[in-house]
């Protein structure tokens, strides 16, 4: 046996400091938490105290704002790509959407430019510093100088899923048409192919920009079939399918991520990606979630778009 001199199954995720000496101990959930916590008795003396322990890392509270409804979505989103924290919450209710801003205090903003009379189904920070609002009639592209670009579903039909990164825009209609957009040099989001799934579409998502590259190639999209199809978003792929994954339910939430995978011979990765050490070269990973509760995980090749190495967990 050789010791490693780095950990390659173990990631630091959270500190606690010691409690010895602990003199007695129980587990219950006196809290009717529905998860038990642990009591402890520390110390001697009076130095003596007692200690509780939840599971969970420890969250703090910083500031409590009232909504006017029940949310049905939030996100967070910066001002622009390189500011090191968010800088808007936006807030999507049943028929409203409110945009709060994050300073000393959360407060409301009335001139964001986000469309409020209508639900949100995806805010996203463009790679040119201005925000994209997709509500169910249509995608908003909002400026800096708060001039603003929309686009309108044709006919009557309206936006049922959306995908979108820093470049990249996906919509599925209802009838399951797909549309994808792209940001153009010119700061213009310009509509390139759409596709006719034949298919109502459950859920899709065109992943993060890979790092060294301008787009990412692949979009997965889930549909009412119990399948996952991977289309390509090359200039001249005309969202062109690749590959197809028979799925046991249907999925309600795809996620193509690259991972780095780092197995000695002989290991196996498990379904959440590699160890600790995370060392090895980046893989394309495909992970669903399906509407009976299992997650499922498949290995995307980076040039055909084949699905392979499937895995699964029960959650």
């Amino acid at each position: 046996f050789l010791a490693s001199s780095t950990l390659r199954n173990l990631v630091l995720f959270d500190e606690a400091e010691s409690l010895a000496p602990i003199t007695t101990m129980t587990v219950a959930d006196l809290a009717n938490e529905e998860t038990p916590q642990v009591y402890c008795l520390c110390g001697r003396g009076n130095r003596s105290s007692l200690r509780v322990l939840r599971h969970g890392a420890a969250v703090t509270e910083i500031v409590v704002s009232e909504m006017p409804g029940h949310p049905s979505a939030v996100w967070t989103v910066k001002e622009r790509q390189d500011s090191p924290y968010d800088r808007y919450i936006v807030v999507s209710f049943t028929n409203a959407t409110l945009v709060l801003s994050i300073g000393e205090t959360v407060e409301e903003v009335t001139d964001s430019g986000f469309l409020a009379t209508a639900p949100t189904l995806d805010v996203v920070l463009l790679a040119d510093n201005t925000l994209l609002q997709i509500h169910a009639n249509g995608i908003r592209h909002i400026r800096s100088d708060r001039r603003i670009n929309e686009w309108k579903t044709p006919g009557k039909k309206q936006i049922e899923k959306a995908s979108a990164n820093a470049s990249q825009v996906t919509v599925a209609l209802a009838g399951g048409e797909i549309i994808y957009f792209e940001l153009g040099p010119t700061g213009v989001l310009t509509e390139i192919a759409t596709r006719e799934l034949g298919v109502e579409v459950a859920c899709l998502d065109v992943g993060q920009i890979p790092r060294g590259r301008a787009k990412s190639m692949f979009l997965a999209v889930g549909g009412w079939d119990d399948t996952v199809r991977l289309l390509t978003l090359e200039e001249k792929g005309g969202l062109a399918q690749k590959s197809t994954l028979q799925l046991p339910a249907r999925a309600e939430s795809l996620s193509l991520v690259e991972m780095a995978v780092e197995a000695s011979e002989g290991d196996e990765p498990s379904l959440g990606g590699a160890g600790g050490g995370g060392g090895g070269a980046p893989s394309l990973f495909l992970h669903c979630g399906l509407a009976n509760g299992v997650a499922q995980r498949a290995a995307v090749d980076p040039v055909t778009g084949t699905l392979s190495d499937t895995r699964t967990r029960f959650l």
